[in-house]
């Protein structure tokens, strides 16, 4: 059958005319150069289609992207070049070297920050955690500080973040550590519309914690509603608070009007913020002083980090003035403590301690005894009337399951039907034996949350 079909072939080519080979090839030809040129046209069509994508879909690209991949997209074609210069692609900006960066003799980024920090509104500055030498520390110290100083002259900032200045502040001698906290005072002195401050783990010393609070509350009083002081500082001490003179260099809450969320470590700092000791008279002008707009109190103590003897605590009394100049205030506590003392529980929540949400987290213990001193303090001081959410991570016991069952379900029925606007309960247990199921956390609606207690057990 093939080897008729190509006798016929051949004998059919014979037949054709060599001019009417000709042409037809010419028309071949002339069909294959418009097809090609109709794919080049129709990819340059896509390229233009792409190249004239509004400035909204350009800007959300922009957003998803790392600052490297930003630069790769901005060589594409001119429109994108121009909308990679736009205010949206810079209103955000992380200063966060690497290491081959510290590595160099002039940091890259600075070019960067140079030609577009006016357009800089969000700012996150964030130590090198990965281990360097001392070499690239100094470097890196260098660079921030030569960023502040461009940041200063952008005076249209609306939040700033630090994050573990504590790497290099506590392995630097004094003159780097001195250089960064005057460059941090001096940005801070500079702006006047932020609203949202944040340091997370940088340690500061006693009086560079002061003059850069002060410059916070001088320059953005009016305008500050979000600050965030964890792991602020590491010097506080109960002689600082014995010396009026010192104390009083500490700014008061009274001096941020505007702020509506307060989030740092229970300290001495914050002692000072919230309130002082109030006399009689204090207390009956508090009836007729000016609110405040704070709303929100996130307080966090980790026994490991910080020591009772070191504070002097804040009182029913000094709750009962917090409460009259801040009506609307919620408070969320945190505690953890590896193994908690009845003076600790007492120290830190207190009547008139308006407590929405309670995270409690403590170490080996015997929980039904545990259980029932904390949960008979919490309905003695009232906790109860406000409490929202409440997270109990119990540690470790060594004791069996179905025994600690047996001492918290006594225990929490009564102080659960207590709590009236209770909507959400996490518990979370750990044991050795672990017979019940494992890994989960209870969530319990306010319904059910005075009706059902369901402990669960992790390995």
């Amino acid at each position: 059958m093939g080897a008729v079909f190509s006798s016929d072939m051949v004998s059919a080519t014979k037949e054709i005319d060599p001019i009417g080979v000709q042409y037809t090839e010419e028309i071949r030809d002339s069909e294959t150069v418009q097809s090609t040129a109709s794919n080049d046209t129709e990819q340059c069509e896509k390229q233009e289609q792409w190249s004239e994508l509004p400035s909204l879909p350009l800007e959300n690209i922009y957003s998803f992207l790392r600052r490297e991949d930003q630069v790769n997209m901005s060589l594409v074609c001119r429109s994108w070049s121009e909308e990679y210069g736009s205010p949206s692609v810079w209103k955000t900006f992380r200063f966060d070297l690497t290491e081959s960066q510290l590595s160099l003799d002039t940091c890259p980024v600075m070019k960067f920050a140079q030609r577009y920090s006016s357009m800089f509104r969000h700012v996150e500055i964030e130590t090198p955690l990965f281990s360097i030498t001392n070499d690239l520390m100094r470097n890196f110290c260098r660079y921030v500080i030569q960023f502040l100083q461009i940041l200063s002259k952008n005076t249209q900032i609306i939040s700033i973040q630090f994050h573990s200045f504590s790497v290099c502040l506590i392995h630097m001698r004094n003159p780097p550590y001195n250089e960064i906290c005057r460059a941090i005072a001096d940005f801070l002195s500079s702006q006047q519309y932020l609203k949202r401050v944040e340091f997370h783990y940088c340690f500061f010393r006693y009086q560079e914690t002061v003059e850069i609070l002060r410059n916070i509350i001088d320059n953005s009083r009016e305008t500050l509603t979000h600050l965030k002081l964890r792991g602020f500082s590491f010097e506080e001490s109960m002689k600082i608070f014995k010396d009026s003179n010192v104390a009083q260099k500490l700014p008061m809450l009274a001096d941020l009007p505007r702020l509506k969320t307060l989030d740092m470590d229970y300290s001495f700092i914050f002692e000072n913020m919230v309130a002082r000791q109030h006399d009689a008279i204090s207390i009956q002008r508090a009836k007729n002083c000016q609110t405040l707009v704070l709303s929100k109190l996130i307080l966090e103590y980790d026994n490991r980090l910080q020591q009772i003897n070191k504070l002097r605590g804040l009182t029913s009394t000094d709750w009962w003035f917090i409460r009259k100049k801040c009506p609307y205030l919620q408070v969320e506590l945190i505690l953890r403590m590896d193994e908690p003392s009845r003076r600790e529980r007492e120290f830190f929540i207190v009547p008139n301690m308006p407590i929405t949400r309670l995270d409690y987290k403590c170490g080996e213990f015997v929980m039904g005894m545990e259980s029932n001193v904390l949960l008979g303090h919490l309905l003695a001081c009232k906790t109860n009337d406000n409490l929202v959410t409440l997270h109990f991570d119990w540690g470790e016991f060594n004791h069996h399951p179905e025994e600690q069952t047996q001492h918290l379900s006594p225990i929490f029925v009564p102080f659960l039907q207590a709590c009236k606007n209770l909507k959400c309960l996490e518990l979370l247990t750990y044991s050795l034996t672990a017979r019940i199921l494992a890994g989960k956390s209870t969530r319990i609606s306010r319904e059910s949350a005075n009706r059902y207690f369901i402990p669960t057990q992790r390995q």
